[in-house]
């Protein structure tokens, strides 16, 4: 982020305090899935274990910053980073035999489908709250410098023979801003920020004195863009060329293509929430919750305890198998949700925690 931007965030924060804030928060969320391998070794890129048989795709999204409240305004400032995996059982088998120096089946043919997409910026979002006597709605409008952003696509196909001589081709394309697969390094040749757009949602119902609804559509709308992206497109192949080394034959790959700059407009997955509750008292209330984050689909089973001056809400995961607990007070609020007690194993992580300061 640039300096005059960021000190024109802090200013604009800054002068909130001025004025009759009713609450500050301080808050910072990490949601975390794969269905390929556990989570911490995907982000790292340490596979040390064989990915699942269904292997599909992984994210993480990260967020944190501080938020301020007064009458039906509020305003924030933020970092975000989100991380997306897509990819086929296939991709992920050859992956995993990669990293760990083992050879190919050579009774397969690999057909290779991998998409990396991630970006991380910082961001400013104002939002509005409206409040009715049964209903009440926030749309919060975001406005964010983008730092690092990536977006790769390969496909193609891979064989190997009785002699280990691999036979590759393979389609790529791929907008960057740093790190990308042909290791190209800008030498000023193209941007390395750019600028996006976000709104998000968020909406409360009471229907009846039973039944609530909470909804919260995150990146509902977003739209990032960079003017001069760096840009590669081409073929990658082994072009029957092959170099002894040791333990074995490898192959050369050949790259034909282009490496230039274009612009790169892309939108974030959408992140949708939606809880509904049945009041059964004053203390308890159970509920049924959707979420759907990048591709996945996430259903949850549950309840909320309400005590004197806080609450406990315990759900489960019903396919992943991951209890969630939120506890909540006047000043704080914890959630934390995993799915295996060994965080080295986890394919599902999620972490939550918020400071509240009120006037």
């Amino acid at each position: 982020m640039n300096v005059n931007y960021l000190f024109l965030l802090l200013l604009i924060f800054l002068s909130t305090f001025s004025q009759a804030s009713t609450k500050i928060e301080v808050f910072t969320t990490s949601q975390s899935f794969s269905n390929i391998l556990p989570v911490k070794q995907l982000i790292t890129d340490n596979w040390r274990q064989s990915p699942k048989k269904n292997a599909s795709d992984g994210f993480t999204q990260n967020e944190v910053g501080m938020s301020s409240y007064w009458q039906h305004l509020s305003l924030s400032v933020a970092q975000r980073y989100d991380y997306f995996v897509y990819s086929n059982p296939d991709t992920a088998k050859v992956f995993y035999l990669d990293k760990n120096d083992l050879a190919l089946d050579t009774q397969e043919e690999y057909h290779i489908a991998l998409k990396l997409f991630h970006q991380r910026s910082n961001g400013l979002r104002i939002g509005y709250k409206y409040e009715f006597e049964n209903f009440s709605s926030e749309i919060r409008l975001g406005y964010w410098d983008l730092n690092v952003t990536r977006e790769s696509n390969l496909t193609g196909t891979l064989a190997s023979d009785l002699n280990g001589n691999i036979s590759a081709i393979a389609q790529l394309d791929e907008f960057y801003t740093a790190n990308n697969f042909l290791k190209r390094r800008n030498s000023n040749d193209w941007d390395a920020d750019g600028t996006g757009i976000t709104i998000d949602i968020h909406l409360r119902w009471q229907l009846s004195q039973y039944l609530s609804i909470n909804a919260d559509l995150k990146d509902i709308y977003n739209h990032f863009t960079v003017d001069e992206s760096g840009f590669s497109a081409g073929n990658i192949d082994t072009d029957g060329t092959f170099i002894n080394s040791v333990g074995g034959v490898a192959y050369l790959p050949v790259y034909r293509g282009k490496e230039t700059t274009s612009k790169h407009q892309f939108k974030l997955p959408k992140q949708l929430s939606f809880i509904g509750f049945y009041h059964h008292s004053e203390q308890i209330s159970y509920l049924a919750r959707y979420k759907r984050q990048g591709e996945q689909n996430f259903y949850y089973l549950g309840f909320d305890i309400a005590h004197e001056n806080s609450s406990t809400r315990i759900s489960f995961d019903i396919e992943n198998n991951a209890p969630e607990i939120q506890y909540k007070n006047d000043w704080l609020s914890v959630t934390f949700a995993i799915d295996s007690l060994k965080i080295e194993q986890a394919m599902l992580l999620n972490l939550g925690f918020n400071l509240y300061y009120r006037f």
